[in-house]
């Protein structure tokens, strides 16, 4: 809708062109808001808008049937409407609403009374934790007993099913089938509502097959169109197969098609039932980084699958296979003439699970040591990801992967031991994307069906305790072990493992090896019952607190979108200021205000450790805020228009202190650019909105950050409490040293064009600096670097200017040219793409807006220039001199080191966290 509708939105029409439009808001429920609309004069339908609080919250027609209607006279009763407002809703956080329709088409107001609200606090939760057989399960939570309910079901925004019950309990399960229709094998999104609450309270993606025989009985038919991607687990083997011929293509020699063709077959056959093993071979690795211990006492058909999936999925770090065979008596005993490269750790006598592990780890020749049952299958990544984050925190001394069950759902995420020594499986049954499953965290132990650790730590604590043995808890055990002797043991998601669980001792606990499950149960409880008796409590209410441990404080970080840091500078420091939190030992919750998962960005801020919260298991900031808020010590919020939105809602329901960074200082930069050349005085009027919008913010919250102390000047001339303002801390990652000199060439000038000071730079360097520049020195080439460059900025390349684009790689921009210039005219806040250039060692001459917090001094660290001639003749000073090239970059150098490292920012950020009341152990 543009600018001009809106305004015109709630004027009034001209009786000339308006007809009589009438109608009724009957009701908001389940994110659907029902009613309907019509035009006295005849029996068209209209495009309708419900607004709510002169916002835009659905758009629809009113054509649907309702006898009632066609009962009162009004035209044939096609004039009904059911139009979805879960888009947008809710924005407006709670209290009381009013609901109003207009035509779309002409936003005439249609005469019908206006819906009244109010909103309150939702105390009904609810999860779509999976799809089974046919059926969505949702998990229902409230605060109190949830009594009686109607729960409805929505394919998109359409009502496939309605489920009333009625409990005394405060949670339950409940399922509703799906059509089948809808079982047809592809993504769709599932919602569910309960009458009474306006919003819909859980979403989730499903793919359902109609056909859901278990493979066992359609494996013959593997190679039948239709039937290969049945599998659960056919997404993760065409990654796999993926990765393989991608690297084949790159000209990795170590892949035979051949092999990889018959490991494939091997996967999409399974292997149930499976009689016969085509020989397949493992890479050949005469010094791995990894060893992969692989314990098996007959069901070789179980094995065979486990090690093609090995060798199926695709991992960058080098490996070995050990099968630890305990005196097995089928095709096992010839394993190694069937798999290739496999090392084998055959027993003399039956020495049952612990020990024959503890025997075939002496055969490791890896730094880390991989324990992974015979009944799984992995993805590609498992064993880099594993192995990634031990060596990311050498704190780290053990990690393990996420398990899925055969159906896709979730089967452990980490495991935490409660106060009654009763182990528990994080996250059991529930979606395997779920975002609280989703990141890395330290845990109490990791199963032993995929778990990794330090070759030096495992010798160090003694291996799996031999009171343990035979089997059971003796992983459990090792990581209190590796924890008592001061490492992390650490839950990593994005190492993807499926365990056909109870397919190796099955899962009767009175018989077979099962029975010492409940034996060893007793002794782990004696062994460690000071170190667990701490704990908390067994329940589903404590496990959203008990999962995460070691944990001093929880914050919640919102900002417009989840961070890129390839992409602008302000995505970059987000990920820093995140990794200064975590380092006071608090835990990070992140929510991007779009809600959307932005792949790889996404993923990366998972594996640092932070919680990010998405769609669909979220619908709103304002989603979030009713369901976590309660949890949280301080809230972290970037941006003043995101601040002012929900600063409101956490003040009236928490007690959590608010820190605003406001990123830049936008009505500084939105002033500046009105004051440049010729006064704009629209542009000053909006600014002076911006700044009463802007200091508004500032009055609410409990600590302001600005990146420069001029910024901090403006805010406390305005609001008079300098108490509640801090400097940004801004950390500066070591980088690769560069070449001299002499083998540089050029100017640089990096920025995203999204942020408007950027793109002025860029016009300004190429209508008033290059042309002069040009003139005595031709030689000297700008290169222009930036993500979303318009294509009109193509048309600004000359002889001296090459308009690059984005970059890959900040070493390309800075380590290849012998400048950076950033004459930047207007702007607030800290410019990361100079403290970039200090990083690099790369001398700069800028602005003095560019200059502003940066600590660069003329003269001593850089060069300043403001007038066109003042840039050409910096430049080809500094251009020419390496001397003065090498000194300006010593002393930036200098400066880097003593303002901008981590251990610096973490001081500054300790401080401002204790200013409000929140304090760190670390």
């Amino acid at each position: 809708m543009t600018d001009e509708k809106k305004e015109q939105l709630f004027e009034q029409i001209p009786e000339e062109v308006a007809e009589t439009l009438r109608g009724s808001i009957d009701s908001f429920d389940t994110g659907t808001v029902k009613g309907w609309a019509v035009a006295n004069e005849n029996d068209r339908y209209l495009n309708l808008h419900v607004i709510c609080n002169e916002k835009i919250i659905g758009t629809g027609c009113a054509n649907l049937y309702r006898q009632d209607l066609k009962d009162a006279g009004i035209h044939t009763g096609k004039h009904a409407f059911e139009i979805t407002a879960i888009d947008s809703w809710p924005e407006f956080l709670y209290g009381e609403i009013e609901l109003t329709i207009v035509e779309a088409d002409t936003l005439q107001k249609i005469e019908a009374e206006p819906k009244k609200i109010t909103i309150e606090d939702n105390d009904v939760y609810g999860q779509i934790i999976r799809e089974e057989h046919g059926h969505i399960v949702t998990r229902l939570v409230s605060k109190k007993v949830l009594g009686q309910k109607t729960v409805e079901l929505f394919h998109e925004d359409k009502i496939i099913h309605r489920l009333e019950f009625n409990t005394d309990q405060t949670e339950i399960q409940i399922r509703q089938p799906i059509p089948l229709t809808l079982q047809d094998g592809q993504r769709k999104l599932f919602k569910v509502g309960i009458l009474g609450i306006p919003e819909i309270i859980a979403t989730a993606y499903f793919s359902l097959q109609c056909i859901q025989t278990p493979w066992l009985y359609l494996k013959d038919s593997y190679n039948k169109p239709g039937f290969l991607g049945m599998s659960n687990q056919a997404d993760s083997r065409y990654e796999s197969l993926q990765y393989q011929l991608c690297a084949l293509g790159e000209g990795d020699t170590s892949i035979k098609p051949a092999n990889i063709s018959t490991i494939h077959n091997v996967i999409v056959q399974g292997y149930e039932g499976r009689k016969s093993f085509p020989a397949f071979t493992l890479p050949e690795c005469h010094e791995p980084e990894v060893s992969i211990i692989v314990p098996a006492f007959n069901k070789f058909e179980l094995t065979y699958h486990c090690i093609a999936s090995i060798a199926l999925a695709y991992n960058k770090t080098k490996y070995e296979v050990i099968l630890a065979d305990d005196c097995s008596d089928d095709e096992t005993t010839n394993a190694e003439s069937i798999i290739g490269n496999l090392v084998v750790s055959r027993n003399s006598e039956n020495l049952r699970f612990l020990r024959s592990c503890n025997q075939a780890a002496e055969k490791a020749k890896g730094e880390f040591i991989i324990f992974l049952n015979n009944d799984t299958e992995v993805n590609s990544f498992w064993i880099d990801e594993l192995i990634n984050k031990m060596k990311s925190d050498p704190e780290i001394g053990m990690t393990g992967s996420k398990l899925l069950n055969l159906d896709g759902s979730l089967q452990e995420a980490g495991g935490l031991v409660w106060k009654t020594g009763e182990p528990w499986n994080v996250g059991r049954d529930s979606h395997p994307l779920m975002p609280e499953y989703n990141y890395a965290r330290e845990v109490d132990y990791l199963t032993g069906a995929a778990m990794c650790i330090q070759s030096d730590i495992w010798h160090g604590v003694g291996r799996f305790s031999e009171e343990l043995a035979p089997c059971y808890y003796e992983d459990t055990d090792l990581a209190f072990k590796v924890r008592e002797a001061g490492y992390k043991t650490v839950y990593v998601p994005h190492s993807v493992v499926t365990h056909f669980e109870g397919k190796s001792h099955g899962t009767d606990l009175n018989k077979g090896l099962k029975r010492y499950q409940v034996i060893n149960e007793e002794t782990f409880r004696k062994k460690w019952f000071k170190t667990y008796s701490n704990n908390g409590s067994p329940s589903l209410h404590n496990l959203r607190f008990d999962k995460d441990r070691n944990i001093d404080q929880r914050v919640l970080v919102i900002d417009y979108a989840s961070p890129m840091p390839n992409k602008d500078a302000g995505s970059y420091a987000a990920i820093q200021e995140m990794k200064l939190i975590q380092s006071l030992g608090f835990k990070v919750t992140f929510i991007p205000a779009n809600l959307a998962h932005f792949g790889k960005y996404t993923t990366e801020l998972q594996k640092m450790g932070v919680e990010v919260l998405y769609a669909p298991f979220y619908q709103s900031v304002a989603h979030v805020l009713e369901e976590r808020l309660g949890e949280m010590d301080a809230v972290y919020i970037t941006r003043y228009h995101i601040a002012q939105e929900y600063i409101p809602y956490i003040r009236e329901h928490s007690n959590a202190k608010i820190i605003f960074n406001n990123a830049d200082l936008h009505f500084l930069r939105e002033m500046r650019a009105a004051l440049k050349g010729a006064k704009d005085p629209k542009a000053l009027e909006k600014a002076l909105i911006t700044r009463s919008d802007e200091l508004a913010v500032c009055e609410k919250v409990d600590a302001i950050l600005c990146y420069n102390s001029t910024e901090h000047a403006v805010i406390t001339s305005h609001i008079l409490e300098a108490e509640k303002l801090h400097l940004t801390p801004w950390v500066l990652e070591e980088k690769a040293q560069g070449p001299s000199f002499e083998s540089r060439e050029g100017l640089a000038f990096l920025g995203g064009f999204n942020h408007t000071p950027n793109g002025d730079a860029v016009e300004y360097l190429a209508q008033e600096i290059m042309p002069l520049l040009f003139k005595s020195r031709p030689d000297i080439k700008l290169y222009v670097y930036g993500s979303n460059m318009p294509e009109s900025m193509k048309s600004l390349e000359t002889e001296n200017i090459d308009m690059v684009g984005f970059a890959e790689s900040l070493d390309s921009v800075y380590h290849n040219h012998r400048l950076f210039i950033a004459p930047l005219l207007s702007g607030a806040g800290i410019k990361g793409k100079v403290l970039e250039a200090m990083a690099y060692n790369l001398p700069t001459i800028l602005s003095d807006v560019a200059a502003e917090g940066t600590g660069l001094t003329h003269g001593i660290s850089s060069l300043i220039a403001n007038a066109p001639q003042e840039w050409v003749d910096a430049i080809i000073k500094l251009y020419d001199d390496p001397v003065l090239w090498t000194k300006f970059s010593e002393n930036s150098q200098t400066l880097v080191e003593a303002k901008y490292s981590f251990e610096h920012g973490k001081k500054v950020f300790k401080s401002i966290f204790e200013s409000v009341g929140v304090y760190s152990s670390k």
